[in-house]
């Protein structure tokens, strides 16, 4: 490292501690902050007396400005907000769903600061070599990227995922300072065990910023599928090679409807909700590699060949073996409506502390049990069961680690995106032979033998 770099990165960080700082206390968050025993300001992060502060309540209010304050403060603060809008047990409910709002779309950048970023990243004479016309207007803009609809020089039609100037350092900066901010907090809210999910959280969040990343997560998932028991009906995008780089990724289009076009409880939405779910389904519990963010824009349906198509390969999840046994007896234990075997499982999937109490919180998977018996299981709302779910677990201090939470998300978010297409689709129902299969693969002695051979 050199000098000037060594003497910029600390005044950095003081000047973005500084503008977090500002950004939290013009949103009326500065109070709450000061609560948890933290301070932002001239000193970078700092711990501070808790003696009289005020805790603000986390109500509605605060969630809608907490969405504001970290939607001003950028990427790394809106998928930071993204993580807290899945984690109820953390910040409540209410705050959950005002977060929520973190998901949408964000405001664009001028195209000439995009045509700027090809330029830089492929040198102007290749540019001009490999693009024949780009479309102005951009297609989609998240925290991270923006993508436009583009010719190449061949003739192909593709779409440019192009990630914002200044994202990479702005984040690494970031992610630095909330590192921080952990290691303070973290010793003063231990059963959270913040340091945990952060570590999580700052490991995806960098992967995001490497679009070779994302090329080898689209070589894995065409590879997964092309096993002889796989989802045939299930395509992934290819990309360039040739114009690939950490910033820009070159993509095939999908040629088909997005499940948020298709009209509720057709046909065709009714195989695009079974197929989608199935998929996404047997990603996590055959392959332990799955799409983490399938919301309906995300998925296309192709009429002429029935198949449903997966985009945004970005951010994806990854579990171990043991990982996938875990859930899957969870899931299972669900279905089957098994109280002893759910509370064990999920005891299991979690990390309990001292204070944790088994048999309170085996009677309180018993009432959850008790209502999913009353519905019965192809009309139970996996959302809401989850909820429950989570919420026992907090209140019997059993932590839930964050891989965990990454893929109970996709469950939930297949399953919203089928139940829109399909009022009648039951994630629980599809569910049930894939979490059948997994559990004999993974038994199975052959497989125990190729592993001890390895």
């Amino acid at each position: 490292m050199s000098l000037i770099t060594w003497i910029k990165t600390p005044f950095s960080l003081v000047l973005r501690s500084q503008e977090i700082s500002f950004v939290f206390s013009r949103h009326g968050l500065g109070g709450t902050l000061k609560s948890l025993g933290v301070e932002l300001g001239k000193r970078g992060v700092a711990s501070v007396t808790r003696n009289g502060a005020q805790i603000t309540p986390l109500d509605a209010v605060f969630g809608k400005n907490l969405a504001l304050t970290l939607s001003e403060l950028g990427p790394t603060f809106i998928k930071l907000g993204q993580l807290l809008a899945q984690r109820p047990d953390w910040v409540g409910e209410v705050v959950s769903q005002e977060l929520r709002i973190l998901f949408d779309r964000v405001p664009p950048i001028p195209f000439k600061r995009i045509e700027k970023i090809l330029k830089s990243e492929w040198g102007k004479e290749k540019f001009k070599r490999s693009i024949k016309a780009i479309d102005r207007k951009p297609l989609a803009s998240a925290s991270l990227s923006q993508t436009h609809r583009a010719t190449l020089a061949d003739g192909r039609d593709v779409i440019l995922k192009v990630q914002k100037s200044g994202v990479e350092r702005k984040v690494t900066l970031d992610l630095k300072l909330i590192e921080a901010l952990v290691a303070i907090i973290d010793p003063l809210y231990p059963k959270l065990n913040l340091k945990l999910a952060f570590s999580d959280f700052k490991q995806a969040t960098l992967r995001e910023l490497d679009y070779r990343e994302e090329a080898k997560n689209i070589d894995r998932f065409q590879q997964n599928n092309r096993g002889f028991f796989s989802n045939s009906s299930v395509v992934f995008p290819s990309y360039e090679k040739t114009l690939l780089t950490a910033k820009v990724i070159v993509l095939e289009p999908m040629r088909g409807k997005k499940a948020s076009e298709l009209k509720s409880n057709s046909r065709l939405a009714k195989r695009a909700a079974f197929i989608s779910a199935s998929a996404v389904l047997e990603q996590i519990f055959e392959h332990g590699f799955f799409h983490a963010d399938p919301h309906a824009g995300n998925l296309f349906f192709m009429e002429d060949s029935g198949k449903v198509g997966f985009i945004d390969l970005g951010l994806v999840g990854q579990l171990e073996e043991a990982d996938r046994i875990k859930f899957t007896r969870v899931m299972l234990a669900i279905v089957r409506r098994d109280r002893k075997e759910l509370a064990k499982s999920l005891y299991e999937l979690g990390v309990p502390s001292k204070r944790s109490d088994f048999a309170k919180f085996e009677s309180q998977i018993d009432a959850i049990l008790d209502d999913v018996k009353k519905i019965g299981v192809k009309n139970i709302k996996i959302n809401r069961v989850v909820d429950q779910l989570f919420r026992a677990a907090h209140e019997n201090q059993i932590f839930i680690p964050n891989r965990y939470i990454l893929m109970i998300r996709s469950c939930l978010m297949i399953d919203g995106v089928a139940k829109q297409l399909d009022q009648k689709s039951s994630l629980a129902g599809i569910a049930g032979p894939i979490l059948a299969k997994s559990l004999l693969r993974a038994y199975n002695p052959l497989n125990l033998l190729r592993s001890l051979s390895k």
